[in-house]
């Protein structure tokens, strides 16, 4: 099932109606809960290179610097692999002196060795392969320095097994298995356990602590069908050290 990952070509297609569906703030799940619990996660920023990943519309960066009480940091790269997301960043979330860079998780960084303070992965992992994660893992271990931190959130494995025990989970035309998302999308999915997340990480040689996402009452009077997943987490954070 792993191979039916995203490919550059599927978020190009869908960019437009994705930056109308999550708007800016991320869509409902990231407005109400993800965004402050990343905030809270993050590191205080003054003065560090930041390096975003799978940034799709390029909400959460700007939203986040201006949640940081005026800390600069010292470099901000905003990525994605789809270019047509990275023009939306850029023309509706510009941050001055940014870079927008154009980058699949799954090959090289262009960056050199311990570059890095603080790496964001935000629902980008768990929509490659294992074989495209272990890569990414070992660039962002390569490219963060000694002391930084590398903040990565999943989809929970235990939600995504409820889409799939309710049949949720479906392949599209191209092969690319896919879960509900805002407004009707379809977004690209790569099941895992947490085991799996966790063998990945210490391939690459991360420390790394795991904490669960629950829904909260605000978000699931926005989102009542979130009701049928019961008490079980929305999604997974794992904040990475190098070993």
């Amino acid at each position: 099932m792993q191979r039916y990952e995203a490919t550059m070509s599927y978020y190009d297609q869908i960019a437009k109606n994705w930056h109308k569906a999550t708007g800016y703030q991320g869509g409902s799940f990231k407005k109400h809960v993800l965004n402050d619990v990343l905030l809270q996660k993050m590191t205080a920023v003054s003065g560090k290179a930041i390096l975003e990943l799978g940034a799709g519309n390029g909400y959460f960066m700007k939203f986040a610097l201006q949640n940081s009480a005026g800390q600069n940091p010292e470099r901000v790269v905003i990525s994605d692999m789809s270019s047509k997301l990275l023009s939306i960043a850029e023309s509706n979330f510009n941050i001055a002196d940014a870079e927008y860079l154009e980058l699949d998780v799954r090959g090289p960084f262009p960056f050199d060795d311990e570059r890095f303070d603080l790496i964001l992965a935000t629902m980008v992992f768990n929509e490659v392969s294992s074989r495209g994660m272990k890569r990414a893992l070992g660039e962002c271990h390569r490219v963060l320095g000694p002391d930084g931190l590398l903040l990565i959130t999943v989809t929970h494995p235990t939600f995504i097994e409820g889409l799939n025990r309710r049949d949720q989970l479906k392949k599209n035309k191209d092969g690319i298995l896919t879960m509900p998302g805002a407004k009707q999308l379809r977004l690209p999915i790569v099941p895992r356990k947490l085991k799996d997340y966790e063998r990945l990480l210490a391939k690459t040689a991360f420390n790394w602590e795991a904490s669960d996402v629950y829904g909260t009452e605000k978000l699931l009077s926005q989102k009542p069908g979130l009701r049928n997943v019961g008490n079980k987490p929305l999604a997974l954070v794992l904040e990475c050290r190098k070993l």
